[in-house]
């Protein structure tokens, strides 16, 4: 069973504690701040680049 489903059923759990097959997964949800700022910058990145290719079209 993958987290994704795990989460699922996390959320589905009528006791409202994670389920005895889903414990290993419990930090499924949890986000890791390194990859928060390197998605950031990513996209930031991208953006910046989208602007310099609309002007150096512009320029032709």
């Amino acid at each position: 069973m993958g987290p994704w489903k795990c989460v699922a059923l996390l959320s589905t759990s009528s006791a409202g504690s994670p389920r005895k097959c889903c414990s290993r997964y419990r930090d499924a949800t949890r986000s890791n701040p390194m990859m928060d700022i390197l998605m950031l910058a990513l996209g930031l990145g991208f953006f910046a680049l989208a602007i310099g290719y609309t002007y150096a079209c512009e320029r032709l």
